[in-house]
């Protein structure tokens, strides 16, 4: 069974439990209703992409992953300012997620990193958060979880105002091919450059969750795209929220089986449980993202025998 590593939070720190540090409310956003257009020239892309939701993206399928992170270890409270925030441009929005979102996900990701190592049984890279990270050429991921050197990417994304797309357009797209569809597919290019799964669309109403099957560096090959759109204003303990949403998906591309894209229809479902026998005949149940651990399957989750080393 998965023990504690060993690591702690100093006393002299405010601390809170990951669940509710990334469950609080976001800071205000005062924006500029005035429309814009969306770039579509000179932007990266992807041919004819296969564009579903990712419906198990849902809390309770990531409770069962990741419950006992969200609920038995401490970091600190990082407070939010409250007083709104101007949001008129798009670097105006970075730079409040760099500022102010990226900061109360700091200690919840190296904290899950942590005992990801514990669990993996080897070390994992050290990794920042950044803004204009290069992915291929002259594209940059508008917002960025990397290792420390720049060099691997885990988290790529989109970052556009509510004024130039919603994620509501493409429930009307005609197909995936559609304007409307493009930051999706932009997000998709950036992990194909970048052999990751995830990333995700950013606005001041909304984060738009992504993970991306495919082939890495030929934006030629199948590609699906699954999306799950998460609001701004979501907040409290039984809510899926932006910060708890990026949480996520950085655990999953944190573990580096799960990282590297893999081939459209391939991926598994988030609430897969692999099924262990030792030679005592005891049965232990793994999740296969979060590398989690217990002896009797919880409930509605599917199991599966675990694949031969």
């Amino acid at each position: 069974m998965n023990s504690l590593p060993n690591f702690f939070v100093p006393h002299t720190w405010a601390t809170t439990s990951i669940q509710d540090a990334l469950a609080s409310d976001n800071p205000t956003l005062q924006v500029d209703s005035r429309p814009t257009r969306l770039v579509t020239i000179n932007v990266a892309d992807i041919a004819n992409p296969r564009i579903a939701h990712w419906d198990d993206f849902d809390l309770y399928s990531l409770r069962q992953a990741y419950g006992d992170l969200l609920e038995q270890y401490p970091v600190p409270r990082v407070a939010m300012p409250r007083y709104p925030l101007e949001c008129n441009r798009v670097n105006q929005l970075k730079g409040i997620f760099i500022d102010h979102v990226f900061p109360r996900l700091a200690q919840p990701i190296k904290t899950g990193a942590t005992v990801l190592e514990d669990r993996l049984g080897h070390g994992l890279p050290d990794v920042s958060m950044g803004s204009d990270t290069q992915v291929e050429g002259h594209y940059r991921s508008g917002l960025s979880l990397t290792s420390s050197d720049g060099v691997e990417h885990y988290l790529v994304s989109c970052v556009l105002m509510e004024t130039q797309w919603t994620s509501a357009m493409v429930e009307s797209a005609e197909n995936s091919g559609h304007i409307t569809c493009l930051p999706l597919r932009r997000v998709a290019a950036y992990c194909v450059s970048t052999d990751t799964r995830y990333g995700f669309v950013l606005t001041p109403g909304e984060i738009v969750v992504v993970r991306v099957s495919g082939t890495a560096h030929d934006k030629t090959q199948p590609c699906l795209i699954e999306w799950k759109a998460v609001p701004w204003g979501a907040s409290g303990p039984n809510t899926l929220t932006v910060s708890l949403s990026l949480w996520f998906i950085a655990m999953m591309s944190l573990n580096p089986t799960q990282r590297k894209l893999c081939p459209p229809g391939t991926t598994h479902p988030v609430n897969l449980w692999w099924k262990y026998r030792d030679p005592t005949a005891t049965v232990t149940y793994q999740h296969h993202l979060s590398l989690r651990q217990v002896v009797h399957p919880l409930p509605g989750v599917i199991v599966q025998d675990a694949p031969s080393a």
